[in-house]
């Protein structure tokens, strides 16, 4: 199961429902990637209510860093979307 980590205070360490592949163009573009979180009961809006913009965050799965970044924006709805750039 994948898992995202963000260094907040207190950390917040949220299941994820699905993850986007990561991004990066030939141009130099900074790499970036899309992770989505259940709010079915709303519980991401409740632990997303204040945005934790610029927070470092680290997608895992098993313990192991699969992406490492900052959290550049939230939207909430029926999933939050969290965009990751590192």
């Amino acid at each position: 199961m994948m898992q995202l980590y963000i260094d907040t205070v207190p950390p917040r360490l949220l299941d994820v429902l699905d993850a986007g592949s990561q991004r990066a163009a030939l141009n130099g573009e900074v790499p970036s990637v899309s992770v989505t979180l259940d709010n079915a009961r709303g519980e991401a809006a409740g632990l997303l209510a204040v945005p934790p913009l610029r927070a470092r965050a680290e997608l895992r799965e098993g313990g192991i860093a699969l992406f490492v970044g900052t959290v550049q924006s939230v939207s909430v709805d029926d999933v939050a979307t969290l965009a990751l750039e590192s």
